[in-house]
This record gives C-alpha cells, sequence and structure tokens, in this order.
C-alpha cells in the first residue's frame, strides 16, 4: 500500500514557505509522494471554487528542490489547456531536475468555460488526451517525428529527456478513463462508495492486457479527509477556502478513518491521496500528524518513493 499527501496549494493556507514545509514534513514521514491539482481559468459562475490556483509544474518544482526522495505528482492536469510540444519539454525538465521522481496524472477535462477561455474545442477531448499522451511518450523516447490528429511534429528532439520513462495516471471513472488507465501505470479515481469503487476497479482490470502482475495498472482514489470533527455541511467549501465541489469527505478518527479504508484496500486499493480539509496551517500541521499515524495503522509500501518498476 502506499500514500500520496496534497500539498497546500489552494485557499488561505496556500504559500510557498507552507507549499515546502508540507513537501519536507511528507518525506521525512514516509509518505511516497505529494502532489498538486490543476485549473487555469476559474468561472465566476462557480460559487466555492477557488480562483486562486496556481500552477502545478513550478509548484512541484519548487517542492523538487527542497527534497530528494518523494514523489512529485498531478491529481490532475488538463493538458487539453496547453500546447502539448511546450508541455513535453516542461515535464521532461521538471523529470530530469527531480532525477526521475514525478508522475504525470492527467484527465481530458470536463469544465466547458475552462475550454472556452483557453480557446481549445471541448468536443473529441478523448480523443486529444491520447494523441497528446502518444506525442509525450514518443517525443520523451527519442523519437523526432510522431504524427497524429491532435498532436504532430516531424524532424525536431525534444532535450533534455526525462530521466526514467515516466509513469502516467489517469484521473476519471468513465468508461473512457478507465479504458485508458488501463493502457498507461495508474488510476486516480475520485473518493466513492466501496460498492462503486469495486465496480470501477472491475471495469478498469477488464481493459488491462493479461501479461502479468508487474503490468497492472496502480488502483489509486483522491481521498479529501477531515480527520475529527466535519466541516458544516455545503458551507464546507467556503470554511476551508482549500477546496470545491460537492465531492464526499471522509471524516472521523484515526480509528475510523483505518477501518474505512482497509475495505477498499482488501478491495484492491493500492495508493490514495489524502487530501486534508484543514483551515489553517496549524490544522494542518495537526491533520499531517494524524494522516502519518494512519498512513501506520494501515501499513506503507515496501519501497520508498514514487519510483515505478523499472525506473
Amino acid at each position: 500500500m502506499r500514500f500520496g499527501l496534497h500539498l497546500p496549494q489552494l485557499g488561505r493556507s496556500a504559500g510557498l514557505d507552507h507549499i515546502v514545509r508540507i513537501a519536507r514534513r511528507a518525506e521525512e514521514a514516509g509518505f511516497d509522494d505529494v502532489w498538486v491539482a490543476d485549473h487555469v481559468a476559474v468561472p465566476t459562475s462557480l460559487d466555492g471554487m477557488p480562483s486562486f490556483f496556481p500552477e502545478p509544474v513550478p509548484l512541484l518544482s519548487a517542492a523538487a528542490a527542497h527534497t530528494s526522495r518523494v514523489g512529485l505528482g498531478t491529481s490532475v492536469l488538463v493538458p487539453a489547456y496547453r500546447n502539448p510540444m511546450q508541455f513535453a519539454k516542461q515535464w521532461a525538465t521538471l523529470d530530469w531536475l527531480s532525477g526521475g521522481r514525478t508522475i504525470l496524472g492527467v484527465g481530458a477535462g470536463w469544465l466547458a468555460e475552462e475550454f472556452d477561455a483557453c480557446g481549445v474545442p471541448m468536443r473529441r477531448r478523448g480523443a486529444r488526451l491520447d494523441d497528446y499522451i502518444g506525442g509525450w511518450r514518443a517525443a520523451w523516447g527519442g523519437a523526432e517525428t510522431y504524427v497524429s490528429e491532435h498532436f504532430s511534429f516531424s524532424d525536431v528532439r525534444v532535450k533534455p529527456a526525462p530521466a526514467g520513462p515516466v509513469p502516467i495516471w489517469i484521473g476519471g471513472s468513465s468508461p473512457g478513463a478507465l479504458r485508458r488507465a488501463a493502457a498507461c501505470e495508474g488510476w486516480m479515481g475520485t473518493w466513492a462508495p466501496l460498492q462503486v469503487f469495486s465496480e470501477r476497479l472491475a471495469g478498469l482490470r477488464s481493459h488491462e492486457s493479461p501479461s502479468g502482475v508487474g503490468s497492472r495498472t496502480v488502483a489509486s482514489v483522491h481521498m479529501e479527509v477531515r480527520v475529527g470533527s466535519p466541516l458544516g455541511g455545503a458551507g464546507r467549501w467556503s470554511e476551508v477556502g482549500d477546496g470545491y465541489g460537492d465531492r464526499p469527505v471522509a471524516s472521523g478518527s484515526v480509528g475510523q478513518l483505518a477501518g474505512l479504508l482497509e475495505g477498499y484496500i482488501e478491495a484492491g486499493l493500492q495508493h490514495v491521496l489524502f487530501v486534508p480539509l484543514a483551515r489553517s496551517e496549524a490544522e494542518w500541521a495537526d491533520h499531517v500528524d494524524a494522516l502519518v499515524e494512519l498512513k501506520s495503522l494501515l501499513g506503507a509500501g515496501d519501497h520508498p518513493g514514487a519510483h515505478e518498476p523499472g525506473r
């Protein structure tokens, strides 16, 4: 079992010093990886969604500069908002600088207003993501030419190359996302009831090629967690200033959360990304301490860092 920790990227707890402090604490405490989220342009019509949303690659670069082992991931980045060749260079540089510690979590995107703001059609966004992934892997592997509907290049080189093969994790739980994840290194689903998670995981596994356990996609969930007293109903997002939407939140004592997660681990969960719902730096520190205890109860993995087999 592997454990990730989201960095304090959003809202009133965000700040460079705090992000670096939590990244260092995560590494010292044995977390496998640290993560950030992605939105480029936040619609004003979405109440409670924070508009203060720093860009993922610079944040992970800052975390990389102050750590040496912990993995660095995005949960999840929407590549459609970016030029794919420029992004290939940015991510390769981050992976090279960090010594091969990145996990590229990506999704097809869902927010129509954001696609409009970035000047990109939302239609065929799944096909666009497939083409981008294929082109990145070609460029990072040394190919000088690649041709697809949404991303093509010829007679060019992209250097530096990543330090090793970049693990790509797919966010989302739609049939298309599960199919895409089965062809990549990881699947990052949203927190859902155990039965729903089990059904989604079965769908993921049904798409995998029967080539052995070593090639199986890592099954992860993005789990917003509140240790101790829950926040107040629909107002929790404005109260925290560090999240958005109406997703389910796991709350309770460390023991209760451990009991909850045990069922998911038995069902096949291999990685969990904890997203603390904390209202201040002091609450963040308390949550990280509690999650270290929770991680200890559940049992950490036997390999450090975010490195996939062969990295």
